[in-house]
């Protein structure tokens, strides 16, 4: 799922409960996908879905940037690192079940560093091409487009929902 994706669930996730901003919880949707800036490193394909893409990142994230989001534009703590915390959990969710890339093992290492071991309770997409990784961007990519299909209900149901808000 691309980001725009990600943060469209954590949009939508974060909309149906009145103490949580829908946009904090899009925000920690986003925050796994944080290991792209190092797409440029060799190893790009053994640490993407392990290293941020799993529980303890999502936790230590939701508390650090948490706390330091609530200081800063004045929320509360505790809702915003739930919030964060949830995004999270759709990300790492959404990535397990949508893997048309399995470079490194289908899904995602939820328990890293405790285990290496790759989680999917299902795959919504068949992986192909041997999963090539990101070492070739444009098939990897090209990949990515295909889960664009179970993406875009979420970004149209997140554009009403901002529309519709804003109507207000």
């Amino acid at each position: 799922m691309t980001p725009i994706g990600h943060a469209a669930v954590g949009f939508v996730t974060g909309h149906g409960h009145r103490r949580l901003a829908p946009w904090v919880v899009a925000l920690g949707g986003v925050l796994p996908d944080v290991d792209f800036l190092l797409l440029w490193a060799p190893q790009f394909n053994a640490w993407h879905r392990v290293i941020t893409h799993n529980l303890s990142f999502v936790g230590v994230t939701a508390v650090l940037v948490g706390i330091a989001l609530a200081r800063w534009r004045s929320l509360g703590v505790a809702a915003t690192i739930l919030g964060l915390a949830l995004g999270g959990l759709t990300h790492l969710l959404t990535d397990a079940v949508m893997d048309g890339n399995a470079s490194n093992g289908l899904g995602v290492a939820i328990l890293w560093p405790f285990s290496d071991a790759m989680w999917s309770p299902f795959n919504l997409l068949e992986p192909r091409d041997g999963g090539v990784g990101w070492n070739d961007p444009l098939r990897a990519a090209g990949g990515a487009l295909r889960g664009m299909v179970w993406e875009v209900p979420w970004i149209a149901v997140a554009a009403v929902l901002v529309w519709a808000r804003r109507r207000r």
